[in-house]
C-alpha cells in the first residue's frame, strides 16, 4: 500500500483498493475516487497534459528523444572537470572521465524514471537526479575506490505534488537547485544544505517543464507545458511573462547565450529558432532561423531539420547545435554573442546508418582549441565530437537576417 501510494499518489491507491479489497471497502474506495477525481477533472479540463500518467508525462516534456524507449535517457558533464554521467534505460547513472580509476554506478530503488540530471557547480562530486519520485541528490567520494556507492551516500529531495521531476537547474554559484514538474505549478528553490525548499507559484501555466540558469545567475527561464513562459529576475524575483501563439504550442527547448544577452528557444509546433535579446527592453521575440526539413543527401534520401528536440550552447560561445524530433542529423552553427546574435550554419553531425540522436551535452571544460560535443544515439552508443575552430575565423561569422515576419511573442 506505501509503495503504490509513493508511485501513483493517492488517486492510484484508491483505485488499487477498489480493485482489490473485498465489498464494502471496494464500494467505500470507489466512492472516494469519484469525489477525490471532482476537482481534478476540472483541472484536466483547463490542462489536458495532468491527465497523463507518469511515463507519459516524462515522455512528452523530457529533453530526450523517445525517451521511453531510448537505451540513452540523458547525460551531464561535470562543470569543473572531466566527469560525464550518463544515465541508461535501467535507471543506471554511470560515471566515467578523469582516467582509469574507478567507474561508479549510481543505483537506488527510488531512482526510477530519470528524466534529467545536472552536476552541481562549485563542487567535486554533487550531482542531482530527477525522477518519477522527485530529486536524488548524490554525493560522491572522488578519492574513493568504491564503484557502488552505497545508500548511505543518497539524500532524496521531495515534495507532495512536485512529480514526476523534467528539469533541474543550478545556480551558478551551486547554493541553489530549481526544480520543475509538468503536475505542479510551483517551481521549487532548494537550499541542497538545509533541504528546505521555497515553492514559487504563478496562476498559469499547468506546471513547469522546462527550466535554464543564466550563466551569470542573474535569470532564470521556466516554461510551462502551456502558452506562456515566464523569464523571472533572481535578485527581485520579479518577472516577465510571455505567451506562444498557437493553442496547443509551448516551449519545448532552450539555451542562453553564455554571455547572458540572448536566450534562444524553440516551440513545439514551429519548425524556427526564437532570440530574444535582454540588452534592450525588447517587446518580443524574433525568429532567427528556419529549420524546416530539407534534402541533405538526395542519394541516400537524408532529410534533416524540422521541428527541434533539443539546444546545447557551447560554454564558449562558439557554436550552437541543435537536434531534431524526426530527423536524424544534428546541426551545428557558428555563433558571435554580444549586443546582437550572430550565428552562420557550421554543418551536420550524422550518426551510423538507422541511429537517431537522442541527447546531446558540450564538455564544459574542453580548452583544446574548440569545443566537445557529446551525443547519445538510438543504438545506445555515445560518441564524442571535438569541435575545433580558428579564433581567426570566429570574425568572420555573418548575422543571419531575422525574418521579415509579425511580431509573434510579446509581454
Amino acid at each position: 500500500v506505501v509503495s503504490v501510494l509513493r508511485e501513483e499518489g493517492i488517486a492510484g491507491l484508491l483505485q488499487h483498493l477498489k480493485e482489490t479489497q473485498p465489498g464494502y471497502l471496494a464500494s467505500l474506495a470507489g466512492l472516494s475516487l469519484a469525489i477525490w477525481r471532482i476537482p481534478v477533472s476540472l483541472h484536466t479540463f483547463f490542462y489536458p497534459h495532468l491527465s497523463l500518467s507518469q511515463d507519459e508525462m516524462l515522455s512528452a516534456f523530457c529533453l530526450t528523444r523517445d525517451w521511453l524507449d531510448s537505451p540513452v535517457r540523458c547525460l551531464a558533464w561535470h562543470p569543473h572537470t572531466r566527469k560525464l554521467a550518463v544515465v541508461s534505460r535501467d535507471d543506471c547513472v554511470r560515471i566515467g572521465g578523469n582516467g582509469a580509476g574507478p567507474k561508479p554506478i549510481l543505483r537506488h530503488t527510488g531512482q526510477r524514471g530519470i528524466s534529467c540530471l545536472s552536476w552541481r557547480p562549485c563542487g567535486a562530486a554533487e550531482l542531482a537526479v530527477g525522477c518519477r519520485l522527485g530529486i536524488m541528490l548524490w554525493t560522491l567520494d572522488p578519492a574513493s575506490v568504491i564503484s557502488r556507492p552505497s545508500t548511505s551516500c543518497v539524500r532524496s529531495l521531495t515534495r507532495a505534488g512536485h512529480s514526476p521531476v523534467t528539469s533541474l537547474a543550478w545556480h551558478p554559484a551551486g547554493q541553489l537547485l530549481a526544480s520543475g514538474s509538468p503536475a505542479d505549478p510551483a517551481m521549487l528553490i532548494w537550499s541542497v544544505a538545509s533541504e528546505e525548499c521555497v515553492p514559487v507559484r504563478r496562476v498559469s501555466g499547468g506546471g513547469v517543464s522546462l527550466l535554464r540558469w543564466s550563466a551569470n545567475g542573474q535569470r532564470l527561464l521556466a516554461a510551462t507545458p502551456g502558452r506562456t513562459f515566464r523569464v523571472w529576475d533572481t535578485k527581485s524575483w520579479q518577472t516577465e511573462r510571455w505567451t506562444v501563439p498557437g493553442v496547443e504550442a509551448r516551449v519545448s527547448c532552450a539555451a542562453w547565450s553564455p554571455d547572458n544577452n540572448h536566450l534562444v528557444f524553440a516551440t513545439s509546433d514551429e519548425s524556427l529558432l526564437y532570440s530574444m535579446s535582454f540588452t534592450s527592453q525588447a517587446e518580443s521575440a524574433l525568429p532567427i532561423l528556419d529549420l524546416s526539413e530539407v534534402l541533405v543527401d538526395s542519394e541516400d534520401e537524408l532529410i534533416a531539420g524540422g521541428l527541434v528536440q533539443d539546444i546545447v550552447w557551447e560554454p564558449a560561445g562558439n557554436r550552437l547545435a541543435v537536434s531534431f524530433r524526426r530527423t536524424n542529423l544534428v546541426a551545428i552553427f557558428s555563433t558571435r554573442s554580444g549586443r546582437t546574435l550572430a550565428l552562420a550554419p557550421c554543418g551536420w553531425i550524422r550518426g551510423e546508418k538507422g541511429e537517431a540522436p537522442t541527447c546531446m551535452e558540450f564538455e564544459a571544460g574542453f580548452d583544446e582549441g574548440g569545443g566537445l560535443l557529446t551525443v547519445g544515439w538510438s543504438s545506445g552508443r555515445v560518441q564524442h565530437f571535438p569541435l575545433l575552430y580558428s579564433p581567426m575565423a570566429l570574425n568572420h561569422t555573418s548575422k543571419v537576417e531575422v525574418l521579415s515576419t509579425p511580431e509573434l511573442f510579446s509581454i
